[in-house]
């Protein structure tokens, strides 16, 4: 049985009562039907409402389509019965978030439609965003500058504040009358969305979702970005209270940013271009000071390494990263003719170099665990990494007593 719509007949209808007429587990889930519901179903790239039916939780709502039913997933379903009547609440500021939201893509899709010939190929509502998969009809690139006039025409429109109305069609024929921006490619139960007039137009479309009854209640239309997808533009867009919750956000972010470099929102992206400048410079200059460094510690190494008389060389390095040692290693591991011990004191890292006999993957596995180090490597070359510099010492000493 096709379940009654009240949200087709007053969008703004909140609560109401409604008659239980059956009850099923579905997927081990309970579901509950009604005669008639305010709740709309996940339909049409539009999220389901939610709220409560009968003071339960409603978590989900789908239609049958074959049969019209209208489904309610309830947490519980124990008070539930066929004949009885229950109260429905709505969640009124998701649905309202949705209505503001699916307008505002409505919107948005015929600017871009009648400024450009760019038309939504796809669409999909998030929690708190939509994506538009737009593409021109000639197959030209969606521009930037495309976008930014399609988003300030979409605001001018909520700004007029001109009417949104819906219109029933039984059938696709009957719908013909109306202006749509794109075919109708089904058959009957036909509603069709116009945003202004009828005669003119800044949208009319085929859609089952739910929208405000004026454009003045969208607040505000919001693009977040552009991306290139399956030869199409996706764009991120926002809407209502959403984009207001963005926008603010954003302004603070950029505010926070601009008092750090002290200058002007207007003028921050050239601040941080002329930082970023500066920052390469100076990693240019520390690469090259790194590097004069590393080679300067790898020729004292190959002069004190062979006139070094124990059993393992220790060499410790205040300044030097793991990584810089085992570079280091690498480039000069024909000169480590006896084990060798190189200890980064800031990351409390000892790498392990040795002919290959013995083995320093071995030595490490077997004893950096000791002093709850971790690690490994090659015959030639490990490290042991510790989170205490003491234990780092207690390794390097047990591996000079083993090797005596």
């Amino acid at each position: 049985m096709a379940t009654e719509r009240l949200y087709q007949q007053d969008v703004y209808l909140r609560e109401a009562d409604l008659t239980v007429c059956e009850l099923r587990e579905y997927k081990g889930k309970m579901q509950v039907a009604c005669g008639s519901t305010i709740f709309f179903p996940e339909g049409g790239g539009q999220l389901c409402d939610l709220g409560t039916l009968g003071g339960v939780p409603v978590t989900d709502v789908k239609e049958d389509k074959e049969t019209g039913t209208v489904w309610h997933t309830v947490e519980d379903a124990s008070g539930f019965a066929p004949g009885k009547t229950v109260r429905a609440v709505l969640d009124w500021q998701r649905r309202f978030d949705h209505m503001q939201m699916h307008c505002g893509e409505h919107v948005l899709s015929g600017r871009f439609f009648e400024l450009f010939g760019v038309e939504n190929h796809g669409f999909h509502m998030g929690e708190d965003y939509m994506t538009i998969d737009m593409a021109a009809r000639d197959g030209s690139p969606v521009t930037d500058e495309m976008i930014a006039a399609a988003e300030r025409a979409a605001n001018e429109v909520i700004w007029q504040n001109v009417p949104v109305t819906t219109t029933w069609f039984d059938t696709a024929e009957e719908a013909k009358s109306m202006p749509v921006r794109k075919e109708i490619k089904f058959g009957e139960d036909i509603s069709v969305v116009t945003v202004g007039s009828a005669d003119a137009p800044y949208d009319c479309c085929a859609c089952c979702g739910t929208h405000p009854s004026t454009t003045g209640q969208i607040g505000l239309v919001s693009v977040l970005k552009a991306e290139n997808y399956k030869g199409m533009t996706r764009i991120t867009i926002k809407a209502g209270r959403p984009a207001l919750e963005e926008s603010i956000l954003r302004s603070k972010i950029a505010s926070q940013l601009a008092q750090k470099h002290s200058c002007e929102v207007s003028t921050l992206l050239e601040r941080e271009a002329a930082n970023d400048a500066k920052n390469d410079l100076v990693r240019r200059e520390l690469s090259e000071l790194k590097s004069a460094l590393a080679k300067a510690e790898e020729e004292k190494l190959k002069e004190a390494l062979p006139a070094f008389e124990g059993s393992l060389a220790i060499f410790r390095y205040p300044l030097m990263s793991a990584d810089d040692l085992q570079s280091m290693a690498r480039k000069a591991e024909e000169i480590f003719t006896k084990p060798a011990a190189l200890y980064s004191e800031k990351d409390k890292t000892v790498v392990l170099a040795t002919p290959g006999t013995p083995a320093a993957g071995q030595l490490v596995k077997e004893y950096a665990n000791m002093y709850g180090g971790k690690g490994g490597g090659s015959k030639t070359l490990a490290r042991a990494i510790f989170t205490k510099k003491a234990d780092a010492e207690l390794f390097m000493d047990l591996l000079e007593k083993h090797l005596r």
